[in-house]
């Protein structure tokens, strides 16, 4: 692990960058159940996006908002919600007054029990451009006049 840890809304925004479109929703899923915020960190705990909110503009602006996050006690068959909420304070700074089990369900692959939470988080990407015109360009470029 760095001697810096990331912080949370980092690593929440670099797990969205590396993670296939919303146009991909089963790759999406998957790799949203499969890989964490922290990375390849070890430790007893790992935090995922379980719930989102994707919004599209037209001109292909994308704004992504979490709606709920699970904490996953890594092979652990028990929720232990005093030690998970400990984690979360530790590595991340979050307090989160919502954490409660999920009861009776295993995390993808059954990787162990889990809780959910909430925790305001953002991720946006503006439009990519081409480059003969911008999404802000008025007209489009002229045609070719030979």
């Amino acid at each position: 692990m760095n001697s810096e840890p990331s912080s949370f809304q980092q690593a929440f925004e670099r797990l969205l960058a590396r993670a296939p479109g919303p146009v991909f929703p089963r790759a999406r899923a998957l790799y949203l159940q499969k890989y964490p915020l922290e990375g390849e960190a070890a430790g007893a705990f790992r935090t995922f996006l379980l719930e989102e909110e994707i919004q599209e503009s037209p001109a292909g602006a994308l704004r992504i908002r979490a709606l709920a996050l699970a904490i996953v006690a890594l092979g652990q068959p028990r929720f232990d919600r005093a030690a998970a909420a400990a984690y979360l304070e530790r590595r991340w700074g979050l307090r989160p007054g919502d954490l409660q089990e999920v009861p009776g369900a295993s995390w993808f692959r059954d990787s162990g029990a889990y809780g959910r939470f909430g925790t305001p988080a953002v991720y946006e990407r503006v439009a990519p451009t081409s480059l003969l015109s911008s999404s802000a360009d008025p007209v489009p470029p002229a045609a070719d006049p030979g």
